[in-house]
Formats: structure tokens, C-alpha cells, sequence
């Protein structure tokens, strides 16, 4: 599904994107310097949280590892 980023003014797939409701977590994505342009949106979650949206890359998913195993 194509959505469009009020915040960003693009618009981005669904389908290419990761979720994460996490604040902890998206900061410490921002703040490792790997992230880029990978951030495509910040949305209101159904629980009243901030949702960041990320897009798929490899650059991600190395940072997930990192945080599962509590290095970043």
C-alpha cells in the first residue's frame, strides 16, 4: 500500500517498510549515525504511541542485530 509522509512531504510502500513503536529503539538508530534517509514517516500508533517508519535496507537490519544482542 502507498502511503504519504505529511512530515516528509513522499511517499513511501508499506510493504518496504518496518514499524517500530520502540522510542528507546528509534533512538538509538538516529543517534548511530547509519540510518541516512531511512526514515519515512512518523505515525500515531492505535495504542496512542508514536510509530516511527523505517525503510528496509541492509544498514537496518545490522542495527537490529546490534540492538538484539544490546550493543547499540
Amino acid at each position: 500500500m502507498r502511503a504519504y509522509s505529511e512530515l516528509f512531504h513522499c511517499f513511501y510502500e508499506m510493504e518496504d517498510c518496518i514499524l517500530i513503536p520502540n522510542m528507546k529503539q528509534n533512538f538509538k538508530y538516529l543517534n548511530s549515525g547509519k540510518v541516512g534517509d531511512l526514515l519515512m514517516d512518523i505515525i500515531c500508533g492505535s495504542d496512542g504511541r508514536l510509530v516511527f517508519v523505517w525503510q528496509k535496507a541492509p544498514a537496518l537490519k545490522e542495527l537490529y542485530l546490534l540492538w538484539c544482542d544490546r550493543q547499540l
